[in-house]
């Protein structure tokens, strides 16, 4: 038994897809990357959302302290405790 020979046609045709197959996978490979790094970057953006969430709670967990309430009376209502020396610049004006 013999086999028949595939025309010209056929393996042109076979040629096409197989070129249409290795285009279409080299350009998935360079979405699958970008989106890799997109992943890579969103992933360090949690972390440091994390970070801050994590900081923000324990802030609120402290805000009712001695420490707490004695850090916002110095930082915005400019208030020291007994026996402190406060020292201000003559240049800067308040």
């Amino acid at each position: 038994m013999r086999l028949k020979r595939t025309s010209l046609l056929t393996k042109l045709l076979l040629l096409a897809v197989a070129i249409y197959a290795i285009v279409t996978l080299v350009g998935l490979q360079d979405r699958i990357q970008t989106a890799q790094k997109e992943v890579d970057e969103l992933e360090e953006q949690v972390v440091y959302a994390e970070q801050d969430n994590a900081l923000i709670t324990q802030e609120l967990e402290d805000l009712g302290s001695e420490r707490s309430i004695k850090a916002i009376a110095r930082s915005r209502l400019g208030m020291v405790e007994a026996g402190e020396i406060v020292f201000r610049d003559a240049d800067m004006h308040n």
